[in-house]
């Protein structure tokens, strides 16, 4: 999936303010409007470029999203999920023993925020009972090693590949990682699985799951999924000191 740029469309820097991208969408789509450019087809594509820009570049929920995104797909940022699920003692909210995988994109999958974006088929809802739904669950007895060699970008910043092989980076919480948990994520080939992330996984597991990978030569590759462990970075001192006796408790110092 090829990512648009949207500043560029508009000729504003990443910078810009909002009056310069809203000052900048006028200008160029009375340049390049239908109705003064009449059977004009390059113009008619550039005014459609110009208010798609702006749609996403005009809208403050829209642009921090596309800016994510940006971001993550040029290797700046992997889309960590949030502190939010940790654990309902240290957080304040209570963590699901299943829930859909978010990359922190305001509640949003990701894949629905690349069709909201870049266009795509219409955005269907991710609700599903609780242990019920499309897709299909995968439960994970070990952790694979990923193959050899560095994987290639694609079109969609979603994945990596290397020949039929697809791999992704996911981000966990320290509850996750610690306690287990269930993550749905997309495969290359539009579907959607669940995966169990086992309890005790360390940074930088690799998951395998077999047959979900890109198609080439009519067989499917696999999908490895590499997990990254989000740390809190703000905690108070009353959850510091319950962690501090815990740690002592399993014999960790600090």
């Amino acid at each position: 999936m090829q990512q648009k740029d949207y500043y560029k469309a508009l000729g504003v820097s990443e910078q810009a303010s909002e009056a310069e991208i809203k000052k900048a969408y006028r200008s160029l789509a009375k340049e390049y409007h239908p109705d003064r450019r009449p059977g004009d087809a390059q113009a008619e594509a550039r005014f459609k470029e110009i208010s798609e820009a702006y749609e996403v570049l005009g809208d403050a929920a829209k642009k921090r999203k596309y800016d994510e995104l940006r971001r993550y797909s040029s290797g700046q940022s992997r889309g960590a999920m949030s502190w939010e699920d940790f654990m309902h003692r240290f957080g304040g909210q209570r963590t699901s023993s299943s829930e859909e995988f978010n990359w922190g994109f305001g509640g949003d999958s990701l894949e629905d925020v690349f069709s909201s974006l870049f266009g795509g088929s219409q955005r269907k809802s991710r609700r599903t009972a609780q242990g019920r739904g499309g897709g299909f669950n995968f439960d994970f007895k070990a952790r694979a090693k990923a193959p050899p060699a560095e994987p290639q970008p694609t079109g969609d910043p979603f994945f990596k590949r290397k020949g039929s092989d697809a791999y992704i980076d996911i981000t966990i919480n320290l509850a996750q990682a610690l306690l287990g948990s269930t993550i749905r994520v997309r495969t290359p080939q539009g579907k959607k699985v669940q995966v169990k992330v086992p309890a005790g996984t360390q940074p930088g597991a690799v998951l395998r799951v077999r047959g979900m990978g890109f198609y080439g030569q009519g067989l499917a590759g696999d999908l490895y999924i590499r997990t990254h462990l989000e740390i809190p970075e703000h905690l108070n001192n009353e959850q510091k000191e319950e962690l501090a006796t815990l740690f002592a408790s399993w014999g960790m110092k600090h």
